[in-house]
């Protein structure tokens, strides 16, 4: 049986398709590409925003239409199967405590079975999104591997459905990450991404309980040979201790810390648990201590009651900042939040206007970044020859795309390089002599 996965959304999907990817193929399933006419198609679907259902039902009904058969998984499929259930050619629906085993789903296609009596013949399965973290084996073709420590979250923002779709944060024990780690690194990954919905909460539910940063620490500790990535950290969960482990090398000098707005009246309707004054505290400080650290942050404008003042705050902040690029979302009303009955909802003209300068701004604060690393010394992973066989391809250390001149870097090796030009493919570097 031929699979194709295809993946929407957040790093912990990805890191959830590798992983059942790596399960498949260890029980014998072949892996392949869309285009390779898959005998099944597993959609891990998204639904952070409505675009993100679009698209996860988009590409559903394309599987569909290619006659592979179709197994919806992920947290739109967790939050609405009903509505997935109507797109004819869908045979399974399955929640995310059933992605990371699809065998007998998988099974039940082979054997052409009856699938159900129900609607459309799509046969649903969703228990509820709490079940204890396990780590499965692990595949990707890139030399960065994602290690999901952590799944759920405790928190309650008034626009966000991913607490009803991924349900409390519970943690991986320690014992459990180290032999993943383990196993990432034997595989012969040289960076592992440390990612879940909530990291920053990372073990406050175990017995007894422990930190983000001393499991860092720890994985730090039993493998200095890789290099080690946080994804995406709240600012009231960013502290010293995962400073001090940037500032000494034992993290990648990139962080990304979600802000949402530079309003902090929005924040407040947000239910963020911060004021703008700890935002800028918190990347000041990161600034001082680690000058050429990469940050990113998220934003999402035109949340309802944004008015003009609470938008050009966010303008002013966000101008004011030394951040490295903006990942900019227009509000999307979300069933069953809060913000979705708010009455004060913005206008789409406005809000597409309102994104499109938060765009501008952020596309100028790229560059700036980039050009700023002309002449800097980066560590690099390589990652392949690119498209034109002439570049190496390669990920800085402060997540930078850089293509390197050389006739002798195979994938996967560690080099530093210098930075000596921006071409219209992007930044230059070659080897250190």
């Amino acid at each position: 049986m031929k699979i194709a996965i295809q993946t929407l959304g957040c790093k912990v999907n990805q890191s959830e398709s590798a992983s059942l990817e790596g399960f498949l193929r260890n029980n014998k399933f072949e892996i392949v590409k869309y285009s390779d006419n898959p005998d099944v198609c597993i959609i891990n679907t998204c639904t952070v925003t409505a675009k993100s259902d679009y698209q996860s039902r988009q590409l559903i009904r394309k599987a569909a239409r290619s006659g592979a058969k179709v197994i919806a998984t992920g947290c739109y499929a967790q939050l609405r199967p009903d509505e997935l259930s109507k797109i004819e050619g869908l045979s399974f629906i399955i929640g995310n405590s059933g992605k990371d085993n699809l065998i007998p789903y998988l099974s039940a296609l082979s054997d052409n079975c009856t699938i159900s009596d129900e609607s459309n013949n799509c046969r649903i399965s969703i228990s509820p999104p709490d079940g204890p973290l396990t780590y499965q084996p692990y595949y990707s073709s890139k030399s960065r591997a994602l290690l999901k420590i952590q799944d759920g979250c405790n928190f309650s923002c008034t626009y966000c459905t991913v607490p009803l779709a991924r349900g409390r944060s519970r943690s991986l024990s320690k014992a459990d990450i180290i032999a993943a780690a383990n196993m990432l690194v034997s595989d012969g990954y040289k960076e592992i991404v440390i990612t879940g919905i909530h990291i920053g909460s990372y073990g406050l539910d175990l017995s007894p309980k422990t930190t983000l940063s001393y499991i860092v620490k720890c994985l730090a500790d039993h493998f200095p040979q890789i290099r080690i990535r946080l994804s995406s950290i709240e600012p009231q969960e960013f502290n010293n201790e995962l400073l001090k482990l940037i500032e000494d090398g034992s993290v990648c000098p990139h962080l990304h810390i979600p802000v949402q707005s530079g309003s902090d009246n929005i924040l407040k309707a947000m239910n963020r648990g911060y004021n703008t004054e700890y935002f800028k505290q918190i990347i000041n400080n990161i600034i001082t201590s680690c000058p050429d650290i990469s940050i990113g942050t998220d934003l999402v404008i035109g949340f309802p009651g944004e008015s003009d003042k609470d938008f050009y705050d966010t303008v002013n902040l966000i101008n004011m900042l030394p951040l490295s690029y903006l990942h900019v979302f227009p509000y999307s009303k979300r069933p069953n939040t809060r913000a979705s009955l708010f009455t004060d909802q913005i206008k789409g003209k406005i809000k597409r206007e309102r994104v499109n300068t938060i765009i501008g701004i952020g596309n100028i604060k790229k560059m700036n970044y980039i050009t700023s690393n002309i002449g800097r010394i980066l560590d690099v992973i390589v990652e392949g020859k690119d498209d034109t066989n002439r570049y190496y391809k390669a990920i800085s250390n402060n997540y930078l795309r850089l293509f390197v001149t050389s006739d002798n870097m195979n994938a996967g090796e560690n080099h530093k390089v210098r930075v000596i030009s921006l071409t219209d493919i992007g930044l230059i570097a070659e080897p250190l002599k």
